[in-house]
């Protein structure tokens, strides 16, 4: 059976599930990169221009063993999505991911596998049948694909959801909500959250400490609804960040709030600003902004995380 490779890492954490049956239903085997680890870092650091951001590297580094074992790698540029009538983008890295790919591996350019998502120009279908047609299929079929696709999304099928924790799923934590612990609200891309190796294990230390890690599942109507307020970036995948952090504190009634980025993102800047004066301030909440690259430690995240832990308990 020919194969598709889809990296662990980026906006898989979003659409692993879709992409999955959309190439299973065109007949395809889906191989899927495996975790993230010291190696895959060590290779997508070499690959990687240097001011890239960490989850980029991770990616690349993931394609190239990719390379080595599928047909196809599958590598999306996800341009732009609308909503409320306005457009909003992808980050700017991950839109030129398919050129960064061609360009790192000029050898490999027939294996890469591109989909363009940009609703200001196309039909998200569309994209999708383009996609298709690049593997040798008709439109119908690509189009009965595109419909399975997206009725697994909607979890009809195999019993999946849509969210990131459905997709890749840490390892289960044994967590209670016992009434003695606090919750703290864990804001960030869950390519970052949900990377074991990335977050240095970021979400075992939370629970560690006794304190159970919320993290929001922001749909559609949130999104809409943070669209709506009127002085939202325009950028698709931050506005479910803004959107996550108002509910945690809306509705977790949390004790304080991580806030979870990578160095070098061209976003974060103003993205992480926004949710301390919009969100933690506001609600007058302890707020920890905790920046991610390939030279993070688990120890001086660990001491952050302590100390931020007995700020929590010295409030409550």
């Amino acid at each position: 059976m020919p194969s598709v490779g889809i990296a662990r890492s980026l906006h898989s954490y979003h659409h692993f599930t879709f992409w999955r049956a959309f190439f299973e239903a065109l007949g395809w085997e889906v191989m899927l990169s495996g975790r993230t680890d010291r190696q895959t870092v060590e290779q997508g650091v070499k690959l990687a221009p240097a001011e890239l951001c960490l989850p980029v590297k991770v990616f690349l580094g993931q394609v190239a063993r990719l390379l080595e074992q599928a047909e196809y790698v599958f590598v999306p540029r996800l341009v732009c999505r609308q909503l409320r009538g306005d457009f909003y983008f992808g980050c700017p890295k991950a839109i030129a991911l398919p050129d960064l790919v061609r360009a790192i591996f000029p050898q490999q350019k027939g294996r890469i596998l591109e989909l363009v998502i940009d609703q200001q120009t196309q039909r998200d279908e569309d994209g999708f049948v383009r996609c298709a047609k690049a593997l040798g299929m008709d439109r119908q079929r690509a189009h009965r694909a595109f419909q399975q696709a997206k009725m697994a999304e909607a979890g009809k099928l195999r019993g999946q959801g849509a969210s990131p924790a459905d997709c890749f799923p840490p390892e289960r934590l044994s967590l209670m909500r016992e009434a003695d612990r606090g919750k703290i609200g864990v804001i960030g891309h869950p390519y970052l959250v949900y990377d074991e190796h990335i977050s240095l294990g970021l979400l075992r230390m939370i629970a560690e400490l006794e304190a159970v890690p919320v993290i929001p599942e922001v749909g559609e109507e949130e999104l809409i609804q943070e669209a709506g307020r009127g002085r939202a970036l325009n950028w698709y995948y931050e506005l479910e960040l803004i959107a996550g952090a108002r509910k945690i504190v809306r509705d977790e009634q949390v004790d304080g709030v991580l806030l979870v980025s990578s160095f070098a993102c061209g976003t974060a800047p103003v993205v992480n600003e926004l949710i301390r004066r919009e969100v933690a301030v506001r609600a007058g909440l302890p707020m920890l902004t905790l920046l991610f690259d390939e030279h993070s430690g688990e120890t001086g995240l660990r001491t952050r995380l302590e100390a931020f832990g007995e700020l929590i308990k010295a409030r409550r």
